[in-house]
C-alpha cells in the first residue's frame, strides 16, 4: 500500500526524487531513418542513416536494428538487420524492380522496444510509377471530397473546471481530417461576447474562460466555406485538474481542485519512460506546483496524468519539452549554377550554442519530389506516442503559431514502458550453426570425434573441431578458422562480424570424419525479433497516387541503376547453383593474376567438383585430354603467364613469330627440365578457362587455356572429402555511397550522359567540438535545373537539426 503525504512533506520528498528521476533502466528507444530521397523508382537503391536515442542520449548500448520492408497490402518483402554503432547506423537496400504500388513502408525496432503496446518505427517511402502514353492508368485511392468543417473543443487538461480560469483549445478540421481556417467568438448564455478568435494556418486557436457550473457557453464560428456554425462547450464541473507550465529552467506540474478536497494519484513521464508517481491530497483554493528541472530530463513529450483513488482518469496534460528550442535550423550557404555536370558547393554551420552533432546530408535533383510532411522531429518524438496516424505532422508543426496547442490537440498514448533492474544486453550478432548428418547417427559421429580428441591429448595435441572457411565479396581468397561443436552439433563462429553476404566452406578436421556426408544449418539472428506485428497505414490517406508521365523531365534507363548512377544487382542474394558460387569465389581469388581480355571463356572447368577427380587421382594433362578436344593444340597461361609444355611443342610448333618469342623465353626458363606442370596432380589447379580465341595485352592466340594454380598452403590433399558450401547473409551492407566527381572540364565533356537522381549523400557529416563549419562539393547531372539540399541530425543533447531548401 502506498503512503499518503500532505503537501508540505510531499513537496520536499518529491524534489529529492526529481533531482534523480531515473528509477531503473529504460526499455524504450526513439529512432529515425533519414533516407537519401523521399521518392524512388522501382529497382532503385535506398540509402539511409538511422539515429537511435535512449533517455535522450545516443544509444551506445544498442547494436541491432531489425527492419522489415512492407508493401501496401501488409506483405513482408524483406527482413534484415542493420549494425548500430554509437547510436547510428548507415546502410542501403533495394526497392523490388517489379514493385507496382505508389508507396512502400519500413518497419523497424530494437530490443529496447519491449513495451506490450509499442508500435514498430514506421516510415513511408513514395514510389514513382512511369505512366506509359499508350496505357490508361486508374488512379489509386478514393477521391477526396470536402465534407464541410468540424470544430474540436479541447479544454486544457481535458476538463473544464468551475470557478477558475481555463484555457480552451479550438481545432477546425474538414471532413477528411485536414485543417481549415475559421474565425469566431466565445459567447455566454446571455449573448455577451467574451472573446474573439481566429485560427492559424493549421486550424488552431485558443480562448480563455472562467466558467460557472450553472451557465452555458457557445462557440460561434465561420469557416472559409462561409457556413456559420455553433458549438456548445461542455459543462463546467467541480473537480481536479493537472497542468504543465514552462518556466525557463524548470517545468511546473501544477495541480488544483475546485472540490473541498480530493485524494488523487499523480503520474508523470517523458515519452515512454515513467519519471515518478505519487498519491497526495488536493484542497480547494490551493495550487500545488511540483518543479521539474529540465536538465534532469531528456527532450521529449512530457506527460502528466491525474487519477482518483479508483484509477479513473480525472485530467491529462502533455507538452513537448523545450518546444521552442528543440527544432534548430543550421546556417547553410549554397554556391553554384545549374549546367551539365556543373559543380556545386554547400557550407553548413551549426546554430549558435551547439558544438557537437551527428548529421546526414543529401542533394537531390529538383525534378524528383520531396516529402515535407514528416521529419526527424516528428519521427523521433511524435510518432512513438501517437494513438493515430499523424497527418502531415511536420507541415502542421511549422505552421502552428503556438506549438503547445499543436501538442495538446493530438491524442497521445499515456502508458509507460516498464523499467529493468539491469542493463538490457544487445550483443553483436555472430554466426551460429548446427551440423546435421544425412545417413549416420550424430551420437556415433560425436563418439568418433571424442575418440580423436582423446588420442590427441595423449600426444599433447589440443582438441580440434571443424574448419570454417569464409570469404566476403571484397576478398580474393578464403580465410579459415576452427570451430568446436558440441554433442548436438551446435557451434558458434566467434570474433566474426558478417556484413552483406559471405561464402562459407565447412569441413571436418579429423580425417576419419572427413568423408561423412553432412549439411549445416546456419543462423544469424533470433527470428523472434521479427515476430512483432507489422504496421502499415490503412486509412484514406495511405495510398495517394503519384504518377509521372513519360514526358516528364526525368530520364530513366532500361536497366536498373543504384543511387550512385551505376548498374546494380539486388542487395538480397538470389539463388545460385553451387557451381556458380564456386566460380564467383575463384574468380575473385585469381582476378589479380588474370590478364584482361574482352572475350568471354567458351568453357569453364572446375576440376575439384568433377566426380571422376574426386574418386581417383589424375594429372592435369589427363583431365584436359578428357574434357577438351584437340588438346595438343592448346596454348597455356599459368596464373596469367605464358608457359610451355615440351611434349605439346614437339607436336604443334607455332607459326606466329610473335608467339615464338614468348615460347622461347619460356623454354629458356624450363631448360634442363623434362617435367611439365601438366603432369602434376589436377587437384592443384581448381580453376580452368578455355578460349577458342583469346586476346590480351600479354598474349594473343587461339585455343588458349588459362590455368590457375593454388599456392602450396591452399592445395587440398583430401580430394573426395565431404564439405558444405553455402552463401549466408549477415548484417546489412556497410558499403559507402560513391559520390560522383568530375575532376576536370575535359572529363565532364567527354563522359556519357549523367542521369543520377541523388547527387550527393553523406551519412556521416558529423561535427566534433571545435568544428565551426563544414563544406562539401557535389556535381550536377546532365539535365539538372535545380536541387534540394537536406540536412538532418541531432545534437549531443537530443535537439533536432533540420534544413531543407530548393535551389534553382
Amino acid at each position: 500500500m502506498r503512503k499518503r503525504f500532505d503537501y508540505q512533506s510531499f513537496l520536499l520528498t518529491l524534489l529529492l526524487l526529481i533531482a534523480i528521476p531515473k528509477v531503473g533502466i529504460s526499455q524504450s528507444s526513439n529512432m529515425y531513418l533519414h533516407t537519401d530521397r523521399d521518392y524512388y523508382f522501382p529497382g532503385d537503391t535506398v540509402w539511409f542513416k538511422g539515429y537511435f536515442l535512449s533517455e535522450g542520449l545516443f544509444a551506445n548500448n544498442l547494436h541491432n536494428m531489425y527492419m522489415k520492408l512492407i508493401d501496401t497490402q501488409g506483405k513482408e518483402l524483406l527482413q534484415a538487420v542493420a549494425f548500430i554503432n554509437n547510436g547510428v547506423t548507415a546502410s542501403h537496400f533495394r526497392i523490388p524492380s517489379n514493385y507496382a504500388a505508389t508507396e512502400i513502408y519500413i518497419n523497424a525496432n530494437t530490443v529496447l522496444d519491449s513495451c506490450a503496446d509499442s508500435k514498430p518505427y514506421f516510415k513511408r517511402l513514395h514510389i514513382l510509377q512511369i505512366a506509359k502514353a499508350d496505357e490508361g492508368m486508374e488512379p489509386q485511392g478514393k477521391p477526396i471530397l470536402n465534407q464541410g468543417y468540424l470544430l474540436n473543443i479541447i479544454p486544457e487538461g481535458g476538463v473544464l473546471l468551475s470557478g477558475v480560469e481555463n484555457k480552451i483549445i479550438l481545432q477546425v478540421l474538414d471532413g477528411n481530417g485536414y485543417p481549415g481556417k475559421a474565425d469566431g467568438k466565445l459567447v455566454d448564455d446571455r449573448g455577451k461576447v467574451l472573446e474573439q478568435f481566429q485560427t492559424d494556418s493549421v486550424g488552431l486557436a485558443a480562448v480563455q474562460l472562467t466558467a460557472e457550473a450553472d451557465r452555458d457557453y457557445t462557440i460561434e464560428w465561420t469557416a472559409t466555406d462561409g457556413n456559420k456554425q455553433k458549438n456548445i462547450l461542455p459543462k463546467a464541473v467541480f473537480g481536479s485538474k493537472i497542468n504543465l507550465v514552462d518556466q525557463d529552467s524548470i517545468v511546473l506540474v501544477q495541480l488544483q481542485t475546485t472540490k473541498e478536497s480530493e485524494n488523487v494519484f499523480v503520474s508523470v513521464g517523458i515519452g515512454k519512460r515513467k519519471l515518478f508517481d505519487q498519491e497526495l491530497t488536493l484542497k480547494s483554493g490551493k495550487k500545488i506546483n511540483i518543479p521539474l528541472q529540465k536538465r534532469d530530463i531528456e527532450i521529449g513529450i512530457l506527460q502528466a496524468s491525474l487519477f482518483d483513488t479508483q484509477q479513473k482518469v480525472l485530467s491529462r496534460r502533455s507538452m513537448l519539452l523545450e518546444q521552442e528550442r528543440v527544432f534548430l535550423t543550421p546556417q547553410v550557404t549554397f554556391m553554384g549554377e545549374f549546367r551539365d555536370k556543373s559543380e556545386g558547393k554547400v557550407n553548413v554551420q551549426l546554430p549558435d550554442g551547439e558544438k557537437i552533432a551527428k548529421l546526414s546530408v543529401s542533394v537531390t535533383d529538383i525534378a524528383i519530389p520531396v516529402d515535407t510532411t514528416q521529419s526527424i522531429l516528428t519521427d523521433l518524438y511524435f510518432q512513438p506516442l501517437s494513438q493515430e496516424e499523424l497527418l502531415n505532422p511536420q507541415t502542421y508543426w511549422e505552421g502552428a503559431k503556438q506549438k503547445d496547442l499543436f501538442i495538446q490537440a493530438h491524442r497521445w498514448n499515456y502508458t509507460y514502458c516498464p523499467t529493468a533492474d539491469s542493463m538490457i544486453i544487445d550483443p553483436i550478432l555472430t554466426i551460429k550453426g548446427q551440423i546435421n548428418l544425412e545417413k549416420k547417427s550424430f551420437t556415433k559421429f560425436y563418439e568418433e570425434y571424442q575418440n580423436e580428441i582423446k588420442k590427441g591429448k595423449k600426444r599433447n595435441i589440443p582438441a580440434r573441431g571443424a574448419s570454417f572457411g569464409y570469404q566476403d565479396e571484397r576478398s580474393d581468397r578464403m580465410q579459415y578458422t576452427e570451430v568446436i561443436f558440441d554433442k548436438n552439433g551446435q557451434f558458434t563462429v566467434p570474433n566474426l562480424i558478417v556484413f552483406d553476404s559471405l561464402d562459407t566452406k565447412f569441413v571436418q578436421v579429423y580425417r576419419i570424419l572427413k568423408f561423412t556426408p553432412f549439411k549445416v544449418k546456419y543462423q544469424f539472428y533470433d527470428k523472434k525479433q521479427f515476430l512483432k506485428p507489422i504496421y502499415y497505414p490503412q486509412s484514406l490517406f495511405s495510398e495517394r497516387s503519384k504518377l509521372l508521365s513519360g514526358n516528364q523531365d526525368v530520364e530513366r534507363d532500361d536497366y536498373l541503376r543504384d543511387a550512385r548512377g551505376n548498374r546494380i544487382l539486388q542487395t538480397a542474394e538470389v539463388t545460385r547453383t553451387r557451381k556458380q558460387r564456386e566460380i564467383d569465389r575463384l574468380q575473385r581469388r585469381f582476378q589479380t593474376v588474370e590478364p584482361h581480355t574482352v572475350h568471354d571463356p567458351d568453357v569453364i572447368l572446375l576440376p575439384l567438383m568433377d566426380s571422376v577427380v574426386i574418386k581417383q587421382s589424375q594429372s592435369l594433362r589427363e583431365y584436359v585430354d578428357r574434357n577438351l578436344q584437340n588438346s595438343s593444340t592448346i596454348k597455356y597461361l599459368l596464373n596469367g603467364k605464358v608457359v610451355f609444355d615440351p611434349k605439346a611443342m614437339s607436336k604443334t610448333p607455332s607459326k606466329n613469330p610473335l608467339q615464338n618469342v614468348g615460347v622461347a623465353s619460356a623454354v629458356e626458363e624450363q631448360k634442363g627440365s623434362n617435367i611439365s606442370f601438366l603432369d602434376e596432380d589436377v587437384s592443384n589447379f581448381p580453376y580452368l578457362k578455355f578460349y577458342r580465341t583469346y586476346s590480351s595485352a600479354e598474349f594473343t592466340g587461339t585455343n588458349v587455356l588459362l590455368v590457375f594454380e593454388y599456392s602450396p598452403s591452399e592445395i587440398d590433399r583430401d580430394i573426395g572429402k565431404s564439405e558444405y558450401l553455402e552463401k549466408i547473409m549477415g548484417y546489412m551492407p556497410i558499403t559507402e555511397f560513391s559520390n560522383k566527381v568530375y575532376a576536370t572540364a575535359k572529363e565532364r565533356l567527354s563522359s556519357n550522359s549523367d542521369n543520377r537522381v541523388t547527387l550527393y549523400w553523406d551519412p556521416y557529416f558529423d561535427f566534433e567540438e571545435g568544428t565551426k563549419n563544414k563544406a562539401f562539393t557535389f556535381y550536377n547531372n546532365s539535365k539538372n535545373k535545380g536541387v534540394y539540399v537536406t540536412v538532418q541530425g541531432l545534437t549531443s543533447s537530443g535537439k533536432v537539426i533540420y534544413y531543407r531548401k530548393a535551389y534553382k
